[in-house]
């Protein structure tokens, strides 16, 4: 049985804003620093066996902040959030929003990451951490829809799932056993 601690990263201004990132490389602004260092006071690094980290700067810096050089950090494409096309930087609109997490509809239109491509990625790197890493501790430094998707797939779902009843929250530590 392994163990994953998921934590988003610390705030950013376009967080602040309201403003779809996806993909987009944004900073943490001073909250975010803050958040996250409010974190490593919590956070036991003598558990961690290893990190996985999205190569997007807020991440990293949320990283570097929680874990300096106490802990192996392995940045991984396959953790970056998923891609919001040509709504990035645009106002978050629910009614825009509530079509992209719909599991039938699976839209992928104006270059959107479809639910089912996000939660598929997110399958395949459960998977990967449950092959590499068995009975180990990992923690997964991640970003809000992506680790929705974790999420999901660690709880189950179905086609039915209301995939925006879990919103995670900045710099705070999700806990999760797998087999």
């Amino acid at each position: 049985m392994s163990k994953l601690y998921i934590v988003r990263h610390g705030q950013t201004d376009w967080n602040v804003k309201k403003l779809l990132q996806g993909a987009t490389d944004i900073e943490l602004n001073g909250e975010g620093i803050k958040q996250a260092e409010e974190l490593s006071k919590k956070l036991d690094l003598d558990k961690i066996d290893i990190c996985f980290c999205s190569p997007l700067k807020r991440t990293r810096q949320t990283s570097n902040i929680l874990l300096g050089d106490k802990v192996k950090v392995i940045y991984d494409d396959m953790i970056v959030e998923r891609g919001f096309g040509d709504y990035e930087g645009k106002p978050i609109n629910f009614d825009l929003i509530v079509p992209q997490w719909d599991y039938k509809l699976n839209d992928s239109s104006h270059n959107i990451e479809s639910i089912q491509d996000c939660l598929l990625r997110a399958k395949k790197f459960i998977d990967k951490v449950k092959k590499e890493y068995p009975n180990k501790t990992v923690l997964i430094i991640s970003h809000g829809s992506f680790i929705k998707a974790l999420h999901f797939n660690l709880i189950g779902y179905d086609e039915n799932t209301d995939f925006l009843s879990f919103n995670p929250k900045n710099s705070v530590l999700y806990e999760y056993e797998i087999d």
